[in-house]
């Protein structure tokens, strides 16, 4: 007898286990999760790359560029050339943008770049620039290095790529004059240096250029 209510009791854990589970696995929506990779298939050399926000503009002559496609299309932008960087701040940020970047505005060299976009920016922004594939090895090895080291600081899920709200841009620039910096425009602002670090803006800091947008 106790062994046949001891058998009851396990077989009805091992029953009540997995429909507990259920609705978590049902829950769990991952129809927005999308595999991205960068491959040699999708890198190009580039011409007259130019970009405008909100805050912050950026220009390279001419380099390479690596694109992270999903089925829904472009999220990842890597560029590897030089380049230059200018970045403003509403009225709020600027004492203490002086106090991280010790001037205002901002004016910087940057040899790489990674940028998050969603698929509608990209087309609107990048579709018409000049580019053509090529075999570069020590160029997309730098991309390589670089989507290894940043994917996994903005809009993913593991390994996964999640989109970024439409004209919501994350940036993780090389410049010479202050390494690495972090930017983010949505509608939140972000912008920090890595070393030694500052940031300018304080938590949920809204950006007065995007704050009536239904997001």
């Amino acid at each position: 007898m106790i062994h046949s209510t001891g058998f009851r009791t396990v077989s009805t854990v091992g029953i009540l286990l997995p429909l507990l589970l259920a609705p978590v696995l049902v829950a769990q929506d991952t129809s927005n999760f999308y595999e991205v990779d960068i491959t040699k298939s999708e890198f190009y050399g580039y011409t007259d790359l130019k970009f405008a926000g909100d805050f912050i503009s950026f220009q390279s002559a001419a380099g390479h560029l690596a694109l992270g496609r999903t089925e829904a299309g472009v999220t990842i932008v890597i560029v590897v050339g030089d380049g230059t960087l200018n970045i403003t701040a509403p009225e709020a940020g600027v004492e203490k943008f002086k106090t991280v970047f010790g001037n205002y505005p901002m004016a910087a060299n940057f040899t790489s770049i990674f940028m998050r976009l969603h698929p509608k920016e990209y087309e609107e922004v990048f579709s018409k620039l000049s580019m053509t594939k090529t075999p570069e090895d020590s160029s997309f090895a730098k991309a390589r290095e670089l989507f290894d080291q940043d994917f996994v600081g903005s809009y993913h899920a593991g390994p996964k790529a999640l989109l970024p709200p439409y004209k919501t841009r994350h940036f993780e620039f090389e410049t010479k004059e202050f390494g690495q910096i972090t930017n983010e425009e949505g509608y939140w602002l972000i912008l920090r240096r890595v070393s030694p670090y500052g940031s300018v803006y304080a938590s949920r800091f809204v950006n007065p250029k995007q704050r009536y947008e239904i997001r």
